[in-house]
């Protein structure tokens, strides 16, 4: 029996699909009034169990029987109020889990990281999985919160778990469209006139989904993966989604102060408007950053080939318009 962790969510729905797809058991993980429709008919193919990171109760009731994990789940809110939360759920989250995972004898684990895990850039240099910026350059909570879970990983794997931990650039493909990295979708498509100079490395959903099974079903313990298809500026980004879209391109650079401006804007908006803000200021400044990274590590290792980056961009946008056209918050590849 495999365990996926975030089994509802973006990236964890598609690495159960894609487990079930190949003969897999899987018990995934939900919460209470948890959607479903990411994994369509495959939700019934899947035994669910009840449970948290943050209760150890209900994770040793999860991992009873568990022979793999993937761990997926994760918390990525711009809520100012659940930040701290974020922060726990990574770092004493995942600490639960691996030590229940040791406790049990689970064969083996593959941690979900973030390429946002190795750190800024510094001398701009094209990071590689043997790239660390420096703690003191921890800046960002997403980027504190993922760095203290792959800690916890390493730390497991050291009293002789079995781990693998993948860190992933930004994910391109079907979801929930309201949710970030996804709602820039929805932004281009209701006439987002800005663009940032920075850059970063993105890649398809499928693909990583893929590449993860593929990684945990050889004999790979103790490494890294960076998974990305390409390094793209996030202008040209939003041009492609633009295009894929049929609308108009974003066409003023934003600024130091106008970054600062807008999200002070957003965060006022979000208040009165009793709702998330769209993006934070991390949000804004990690958008001004030249990121660059390196996959060559994980084609050698698997001879994975990712799809290019305008197909998956052209795909999700297909798939935007088709939830427009039907009133749903949502899309999905099956």
């Amino acid at each position: 029996m495999i365990l996926v962790t975030g089994t509802t969510g973006f990236l964890g729905s598609y690495v159960a699909k894609e487990l079930i797809r190949k003969g897999e058991s899987v018990r995934g993980v939900k919460r209470a009034g948890s959607r479903f429709d990411l994994l369509g008919d495959y939700a019934g193919k899947i035994e669910w169990v009840e449970a948290d990171l943050l209760d150890v109760t209900t994770l040793e009731v999860a991992l009873e029987g568990i022979e793999k994990i993937y761990h997926c789940a994760g918390v990525f809110s711009p809520a100012h109020s659940e930040r701290e939360t974020a922060l726990l759920t990574h770092a004493e989250g995942t600490a639960n889990l691996f030590n229940i995972a040791l406790d049990k004898n689970v064969k083996k684990v593959l941690h979900v990281s973030s390429t946002i895990a190795l750190g800024l850039p510094l001398n701009d240099a094209t990071m590689d999985e043997n790239y660390y910026s420096p703690a003191d350059k921890l800046r960002f909570d997403y980027f504190k919160g993922k760095r203290y879970a792959e800690l916890e990983a390493w730390r497991a794997q050291a009293e002789g778990l079995d781990v693998v931990i993948v860190n992933p650039g930004g994910l391109i493909g079907a979801g929930y469209w309201n949710h970030q990295p996804l709602n820039i979708f929805q932004l281009v498509h209701n006439g987002l006139k800005f663009y940032t100079e920075g850059s970063n490395g993105f890649l398809d959903v499928r693909d990583a989904a893929t590449v993860m099974v593929q990684l945990m079903e050889g004999d790979t313990n103790g490494e890294r993966y960076i998974l990305i298809s390409e390094n793209i500026s996030l202008q040209n980004l939003m041009n492609l989604i633009a295009d894929a879209l049929k609308v108009e391109r974003p066409r003023y650079k934003v600024t130091k102060w106008m970054s600062a401006l807008a999200w002070r804007y957003e965060y006022l908006r979000s208040l009165l408007m009793n709702s998330s803000p769209n993006f934070t200021g991390d949000d804004m400044r990690i958008a001004r950053i030249a990121f660059a990274y390196s996959n060559a590590k994980v084609i050698n290792t698997t001879q994975f080939k990712f799809r290019p980056l305008t197909q998956s961009v052209n795909e999700a946008a297909e798939a935007y318009l088709e939830s427009v056209r039907t009133g749903k918050d949502f899309g999905v590849f099956l």
